[in-house]
């Protein structure tokens, strides 16, 4: 890897035209220093309609929609809605004021669609939607009055954290959770749907891991979200933060910790029937993948500093414990000295390990199948990192995988295309 690479990639988005949209980097209940950032998404200005809409998404406002879809029920939604919101004179939605509800559906939207540009150029292509043999295009409901937020066959619903409470908070504002739910879509797409009777505990917990991934490294798309962690934890990214707490309700509430020190050892067992998983187990089985990930990109990050002589191998290595006290001191003042006047350097180093990240996730899920096993994930990395880099980072993959748990192994042959699609056509588990 080299430190021009990410420089370059965040010159291009930078240029990239399109039209633009206000978004929350980070969930607006968390802190009052978040405020609503100024982003481009792909469709050119003037191409996104009332909605806001486009060819592969649009959002329908309903007026009160008190139950989520679910196997009975799909798009699209026939209840009244409240009237679509309009692109202003110039073709743009960065002009609608937040706390209104024209602000959260187009919130909804360009978070959306924000999220999907980043991980098509990571992909290198256009991600084709798995519920495309009955719907063109999916929908996105910002308000349901329900507790929760959820993808399924042709849409994307979300309702609020505390839902009936004075101080409840819409998903459809929250980037973390809307890229979650997105993440679902990329998952079905790409690895396929398993017939009723072959779906799996792995299948399920691969999906969970792969969607916080997914918002773990488009958050890092925020030059605010970059600049703030940086400036909190000096490169010490171990720490507490933004970056590594997913789908936050608050300063100190999360729905998941992505930096954690979990093996498969002590998580629900992989082969646990489907049945009886709770949603929460399913979370769980897939945390110490997703903390695999974190570490390959803090361990990338510091790799990089490593080479630019901004740190040495000592403190990379220090970081990675858990002891308190004098030696955790110490990292930090390692790394307060190191980061002091480099900001801008530290900032294309996290950047440029953000995108390997990116393009090893991409690499990995396309080689992978419903029939997915945690194995075949950490083989299917290997081998993505051999393209990428040549086999660079396959020695630390391989520390990192085996740590939390994972063996590295020939993979089988995964699915065909064809029986990809045949599996997409049975939608009795949803």
């Amino acid at each position: 890897m080299s430190a021009s690479s990410a420089s370059t990639y965040r010159r291009d988005r930078l240029l990239t035209r399109g039209t633009r949209f206000r978004l929350y980097p980070q969930a607006p209940v968390t802190s009052a220093r978040w405020r609503p950032e100024v982003v481009w998404v792909s469709p050119l200005a003037g191409s996104v309609r009332s909605g806001p809409a486009d060819d592969r998404m649009y959002v329908v406002d309903a007026v009160h929609k008190d139950r989520p879809y679910g196997s009975r029920t799909l798009p699209p939604y026939r209840g009244a809605i409240n009237p679509p919101v309009r692109a202003g004179p110039d073709g743009h939605f960065d002009h609608l004021e937040p706390g209104t509800r024209a602000f959260m559906a187009a919130h909804m939207y360009g978070t959306i669609r924000f999220v999907l540009d980043v991980w098509e150029r990571y992909l290198g292509s256009a991600i084709p939607w798995h519920f495309a043999q009955d719907f063109n295009r999916l929908e996105l409901v910002p308000v349901v009055e329900w507790n929760n937020a959820q993808c399924g066959y042709g849409f994307i619903e979300t309702g609020f954290a505390g839902a009936g409470e004075m101080r409840s908070h819409p998903f459809c504002l929250d980037f973390d959770v809307l890229a979650h739910e997105l993440g679902h879509a990329f998952i079905y797409s790409l690895l396929g749907l398993p017939p009723l009777d072959r779906v799996s505990a792995e299948y399920f917990a691969f999906h969970e891991s792969a969607a916080d991934c997914t918002a773990m490294i488009a958050v890092l798309h925020f030059d605010t979200v970059v600049d703030h962690l940086l400036a909190t934890t000096h490169g010490n990214i171990y720490l507490p933060n933004e970056l590594n707490r997913i789908g936050e309700l608050s300063d100190t509430e999360q729905l998941r910790i992505a930096s954690n020190s979990l093996t498969m050892r002590d998580v629900p067992h992989r082969r646990t029937p489907p049945s009886a998983l709770t949603q929460q187990d399913r979370h769980a089985i897939g945390l110490p993948l997703t903390g695999a990930v974190f570490d390959i990109l803090v361990e990338m990050f510091q790799q990089v500093l490593i080479e630019q002589r901004f740190i040495g191998r000592e403190l990379d290595e220090l970081s990675r414990t858990e002891e308190g006290g004098v030696r955790v001191e110490a990292v930090q003042a390692g790394f307060d000295r190191a980061y002091d006047g480099r900001h801008e350097a530290f900032k294309v180093a996290l950047l440029d390990a953000r995108d390997y990240v990116g393009r090893l996730l991409a690499g990995t899920w396309r080689m992978l199948g419903w029939n997915v096993t945690f194995n075949d994930a950490a083989a299917a990395m290997v081998a993505t990192d051999s393209g990428l880099t040549g086999g660079v980072g396959r020695d630390l993959l391989i520390e990192i995988l085996a740590r939390r748990g994972f063996e590295i192994e020939i993979r089988r042959v995964p699915l065909s295309y064809r029986e990809r699609v045949a599996a997409a056509r049975d939608r009795r588990w949803w």
